[in-house]
């Protein structure tokens, strides 16, 4: 009986450990707010243009954590992002705002709709291969717009 205890006692600090860790990064990436991205490749090519994220304060056990896409002529798109697996996977996924759907096409301009492309193609679900204080580095070959290609996401706290 003690040992099963023991065992159940030790599973559920290795649980915790692993929910600390996720709401740790996620925290400072949350606290953070500003993240220039350095890197955004397919395939070893950058993109052209690299965003900013801008990350908003939000309670990872309560609610989705909404970040926002910007690009240097004004351009905006919403994304959610979440931290999983003891926070050695991240997740991006491109959210259309109700107020961009009923929009007419004056509307838009084309910066915003550069953004919006550039966000809903790199989402996908990322493996953590840096996570440090003022940077980090996510990698997949699972995004929407990359499917199967290599993709690498450099961010900087800014």
């Amino acid at each position: 009986m003690k040992r099963i205890l023991g065992i159940t006692a030790l599973t559920l600090l290795i649980g915790l450990s692993a929910c600390n860790k996720t709401k740790s990064t996620s925290n400072r990436f949350m606290d953070a707010g500003e993240w220039q991205i350095t890197e955004m490749s397919v395939d070893g090519t950058n993109e052209e243009e690299l965003p900013l994220w801008e990350i908003e304060d939000c309670n990872i056990y309560e609610e989705s954590c909404y970040g926002h896409w910007e690009n240097e002529e004004g351009g905006h798109a919403d994304f959610i992002w979440q931290f999983r697996e003891k926070a050695n996977t991240f997740e991006i996924s491109h959210q259309i705002v109700e107020h961009e759907e009923e929009a007419g096409e004056e509307e838009h301009d084309h910066a915003s709709e550069e953004v919006a492309e550039q966000a809903y193609n790199f989402s996908g679900v990322y493996a953590v291969e840096k996570r440090k204080k003022d940077n980090m580095i996510f990698t997949s070959n699972e995004t929407v717009g990359f499917p199967g290609q290599s993709v690498k996401i450099v961010i900087e706290k800014k």
